[in-house]
């Protein structure tokens, strides 16, 4: 039995580690607690991109959240199977071979609304030309980029024309705005809000003078991790969250403010150790947690705070601990510093409920992109 505050696993040695564990109850907190800030799930747009798992997106369907982002066409599948009411694909497709797919999706779910992304003329003409040899008409939102610089059109002259582009087609409708402003980290709570109520000024501006020259803007959807509260409390506007879900060690220690605990968690085990140098190894390698981040950020260990992971390869990762080591053999739990590619490395999570049983496992049903 392993015990750690709210953190119980029953049976470590009936799983296989490194194995993906998800308290439910933890993740029932969160889901709860994304409603309440935002005065319900109707003002969500979620982004499933941290769990990939369609009975999460059930979960948060049966929470009042139905209204998904996707990053990809396996993804904007999955939640239409869960049974969302309205999902966008905000990555900009340029093969007509996956506009092809995303048009078979849009006619299999007719009472859903589903959308993609434009942000250049390129990814209009590749829907147009599919959407018209189809003879299938298909919502277009624009892509704004206020300085990530990753995707979206800034705002001014070009923008507007592309969405009087989109409007114009016989065969694309004009159906809203999206914004992505991950860029702007901040911990600081008042730079946070005030940054984010410049990008929804902007995007009330720029919405007022579209409708005003007669297009329609049915749907404005914004914001991350970081911002989503502020677009979500924003009439007419949606929030749209993604790690809050699972959270992580990262999101922990930058937005303390926030009520969201970490839901998933990585069972370890130690499979040697050093005394001599205060270290021990686990089978925590990158194929089991996310490497993306700085060596000492991938990982925190319940209970041994001050634990730092010194080295890392596909198998194995070796903390620094100070004080008496684990045992060989011992169990551990890991934080992952971010949680959204550490999903990628497994099929599937264990269900733990409060009293550390496994009651479940959710397969990772978009983990593959296509």
């Amino acid at each position: 039995m392993i015990t750690f505050e709210n953190y119980n696993v029953a049976e470590p040695d009936a799983l296989e580690t490194p194995a993906m564990l998800l308290f439910q109850d933890q993740m029932d907190h969160n889901i709860r607690s994304v409603c309440d800030l935002v005065g319900g799930g109707k003002n969500l747009i979620a982004h499933v991109k941290t769990h990939k798992s369609e009975a999460v997106a059930r979960k948060q369907v049966e929470q009042g959240i139905t209204g998904f982002k996707c990053a990809t066409l396996k993804e904007l599948e999955m939640v239409l199977q869960a049974g969302a009411e309205k999902a966008i694909l905000t990555y900009p497709q340029c093969q007509e071979i996956k506009i092809e797919r995303f048009c078979d999706l849009v006619a299999s779910y007719p009472d859903a609304w589903v959308a993609a992304i434009v942000s250049l003329p390129f990814h209009l003409n590749v829907l147009a030309t599919v959407a018209a040899r189809r003879e299938q008409t298909l919502r277009v939102m624009l892509d704004l980029d206020v300085g990530m610089h990753r995707t979206g059109i800034g705002f001014g002259r070009d923008a507007d024309k592309l969405y009087r582009d989109i409007d114009a087609h016989p065969y694309l409708d004009a159906s809203g705005l999206h914004l992505y402003d991950g860029h702007e980290t901040y911990s600081d709570v008042v730079q946070r809000e005030a940054t984010a109520q410049g990008h929804i000024e902007l995007l009330q501006n720029f919405q007022q003078q579209i409708e005003a020259d007669g297009m329609p803007v049915p749907c404005v959807v914004a914001g991350g991790s970081w911002s989503f509260p502020y677009y979500a409390r924003t009439e007419g506007m949606y929030g749209s969250p993604g790690t809050f879900i699972y959270w992580d060690a990262g999101y922990l220690r930058d937005m303390p403010d926030m009520p969201f605990r970490c839901a998933a968690l990585v069972l370890t085990q130690v499979v040697d150790r050093y005394p001599d140098v205060g270290s021990i190894t686990t089978d925590l390698g990158c194929k089991g947690i996310s490497s993306d981040l700085l060596l000492e950020e991938r990982a925190t260990l319940l209970g041994h705070d001050a634990a730092e992971m010194v080295w890392q390869s596909e198998e194995h990762a070796m903390f620094r601990i100070e004080g008496e080591l684990p045992a060989v053999g011992d169990y551990l739990l890991a934080v992952p510093g971010h949680i959204c590619p550490t999903t990628i490395r497994y099929p599937g999570i264990h269900v733990i409920d409060t009293a550390g049983e496994v009651v479940d496992y959710y397969l990772h049903t978009a983990r593959d992109r296509q």
